[in-house]
């Protein structure tokens, strides 16, 4: 009889395999299989990964992922692969992240749920509210809309809708505990252990908030109050920072562009505890490019690493769309406009491979595959 490896060493060594070989290797035998559905071998997996970047455009959607040279610690290569999924509707307006799965809104059409390394996806048709985010309670993952109203008082206000993926049942909110004149940043949602984070902006004072949307209570609570601010600063970009805690980039516009990367010291948790921020990085490159945000183009997105390296998708002065990336005082630049098509309806974020299969996979997933 052929001797059998341990479970255990097998799921080491495919740990060490791309995720594109991973995948198809799934299909060798009922053994891999089993490690492959394993939630503990996923995790293990995905936590070794560096984020990639998703760029989508009116034609296309590429996964790009960048490899660098460990020892270093300079650009290697970038992969450009097509991953583009066939939806019904040629433009959308914002890209959303949660647990490897991606959540496409489509302007006055509704939206899809994807995960492109498992190729499933579901397209849910709702033609009034703007999609942008995935999280989760208890029962299961949800797709969060918004819709603005002016109330009685003449506010400007926000309706929530919320599609439960399990059950595929609509619930909509009017009183979503969101305080008058506060306008919502929807561009910069991110999804941090179910719950979603997005910066809020006072319409009067200009003062800025963190907010959280809590899915098991269906409201919006005030996480930080009067977010932290730097001389001349006029970006303000959330991601997520290690799964569980959440991170700030903030640049200068009047100290040389200058960034710094703040991130919370305590884990983002559902009490919505007071956030205490320390300083992860600053970033004093006088080429580094403008993150301000532009009418045309979406924020800039980013992430950072445990090596103190930040990595920005963004368009440059001269409306290329490229990945910066920035260890110490070493900046590299990397065009990226060969996966454009129309460059107004270029989304792009930042995001993780996933093996999971989406929350709502029916029948009629089949016909946008």
């Amino acid at each position: 009889m052929p001797q059998q490896l341990p479970k255990d060493l097998i799921g080491d060594i495919l740990c060490l395999l791309p995720l594109k070989s991973l995948a198809r290797f799934r299909a060798v035998c009922k053994e891999w299989n089993t490690i492959w559905e394993d939630k503990s071998f996923s995790n293990h997996y995905l936590s070794r990964m560096r984020p990639q970047f998703m760029v989508a455009t009116k034609y296309q959607t590429c996964s790009i992922e960048i490899n660098l040279d460990e020892e270093d610690h300079v650009l290697s290569s970038i992969v450009e692969r097509d991953i583009t999924l066939e939806y019904p509707c040629e433009t959308h307006t914002s890209i959303g992240y949660c647990d490897g799965f991606v959540l496409f809104c489509m302007y006055k059409k509704g939206f899809a749920i994807w995960n492109p390394w498992v190729r499933q996806n579901k397209f849910i048709e709702n033609q009034e509210f703007d999609f942008c985010g995935i999280g989760y309670d208890v029962t299961g993952y949800k797709i969060f809309g918004l819709m603005s109203f002016y109330d009685s008082s003449g506010e400007d206000n926000y309706k929530v809708a919320i599609y439960e993926c399990k059950s595929e049942v609509w619930k909509f909110i009017n009183d979503t505990g969101l305080e008058p004149r506060r306008l919502i940043m929807q561009d910069n949602i991110v999804s941090i252990k179910g719950n979603l984070y997005v910066i809020a902006i006072d319409r009067k004072t200009r003062e800025s908030f963190l907010q959280s949307f809590d899915f098991s209570e269906d409201q919006f609570k005030t996480i930080c109050a009067n977010l932290p601010s730097m001389e001349g600063c006029f970006t303000g970009l959330l991601a997520v920072f290690r799964g569980d805690r959440v991170s700030l980039l903030m640049q200068s516009e009047e100290v040389d562009m200058k960034v710094e990367i703040l991130v919370s010291k305590q884990r983002v948790d559902e009490h919505g505890e007071v956030l205490v921020w320390i300083n992860f990085m600053t970033v004093s490159i006088p080429d580094f490019p403008s993150l301000q945000p532009h009418i045309l183009y979406p924020r800039p997105t980013y992430f950072v690493d445990g090596e103190k390296r930040l990595f920005v998708c963004a368009f440059d002065e001269t409306e290329h769309l490229c990945i910066y990336i920035v260890k110490g005082d070493v900046l590299s630049k990397i065009p990226i406009d060969s996966v454009l098509g129309d460059i107004f309806f270029t989304t792009y974020m930042s995001y993780i491979p996933s093996f999971n299969s989406i929350p709502c996979v029916s029948r009629e997933s089949e016909r946008f595959q």
